[in-house]
């Protein structure tokens, strides 16, 4: 049978069962005009490559001709048609540019203090102890933001300095060491007389009305303290955001480990697991943004 036909006869039969199939329709008709007079049984891979090749196609686009395409083709397989379902090249992914912003531990302090600003005119519902706490916990220990937000207090050990990072992913769940710096922010934390009243199991950070925070509102909160604090990129450019505490995090560890001659290969894997990636192609894309990178050209300017 003609490809057309059986384009013609597919989307009949979809149409029968209820669906509009009018957008699908039109990509099938147009994959029957470029294949001409041919056969369905005489479509090879090279067919379907050269139609989704045929002009500039987005990766959407294309994931959804491919979509379209497999479905035509396996419900002809299923009836003897065609003896295997032609298989089209995966389209390479364009390369993804990775330009976090890092925080200077002076624009971090300016955050901290516009928490005070910011409390001052308007009713938070994230309280100015919380909303601290978090950012020095994501800042001083490269958490994602979902993973501080879902700690319980039983999961925090001061007396080990240890936190429990329980995840839905089992690749994500680790015990990670604490410094004395971090130690001491969460211990002023929990000790408060509010935090006290509570149970070990409950939300390590809690809203004012003792609600589990919200990855929207510390956003939005965060959002406001960047404003106050003059933090910002170049007209176009994405924004700093809470997530870019984590990268911060690793690349002042990074420089830190620089400046005290630690080797870096043997502490890129232990960045790693610390940060919870499975391995270290995570790691190793911070080391061109480590201020150590371009010592020599600083020199000689």
């Amino acid at each position: 049978m003609r490809v057309a036909h059986c384009v013609e006869v597919f989307v009949e039969r979809k149409q029968y069962c209820g669906y509009g199939y009018c957008g699908p329709g039109k990509v099938l008709r147009r994959f029957a005009r470029f294949t001409g007079k041919k056969n369905l049984a005489d479509i090879e891979d090279a067919d379907v490559n050269a139609f989704l090749w045929h002009g500039s196609t987005a990766n959407n686009t294309w994931r959804s001709y491919c979509s379209i395409l497999g479905m035509f083709f396996r419900y002809w397989y299923a009836r003897g048609q065609i003896g295997r379902v032609p298989t089209p090249h995966n389209k390479p992914s364009m390369p993804k540019s990775f330009s976090p912003y890092v925080y200077t531990r002076a624009e971090i302090h300016a955050l901290l203090d516009a928490i005070a600003v910011d409390q001052k005119h308007r009713i938070c519902e994230i309280g100015d102890a919380t909303l601290r706490t978090v950012i020095l916990v994501l800042y001083g220990t490269g958490m994602r933001i979902n993973e501080a937000l879902s700690l319980r207090r039983v999961d925090v050990d001061l007396r080990k300095h240890m936190i429990r990072i329980r995840d839905t992913s089992i690749v994500n769940r680790r015990e990670i060491p604490i410094g004395r710096d971090v130690t001491s922010v969460l211990s002023r934390y929990v000790t408060s007389a509010k935090r006290n009243r509570l149970s070990d199991e409950s939300h390590l950070f809690l809203t004012r009305k003792g609600s589990a925070v919200r990855y929207d509102r510390v956003c939005e909160a965060f959002f406001r303290l960047r404003k106050i604090a003059g933090i910002k990129r170049g007209i176009g450019l994405i924004q700093p955001g809470l997530r870019d505490l984590r990268h911060t995090f690793a690349i002042h560890s990074i420089a830190q480990w620089s400046g005290d001659s630690v080797v870096l290969e043997r502490m890129l894997p232990i960045l790693a697991t610390y940060m919870g990636r499975i391995d270290m192609r995570g790691s190793e894309k911070y080391l061109p943004l480590s201020p150590n990178t371009y010592e020599a050209q600083l020199d000689r300017l």
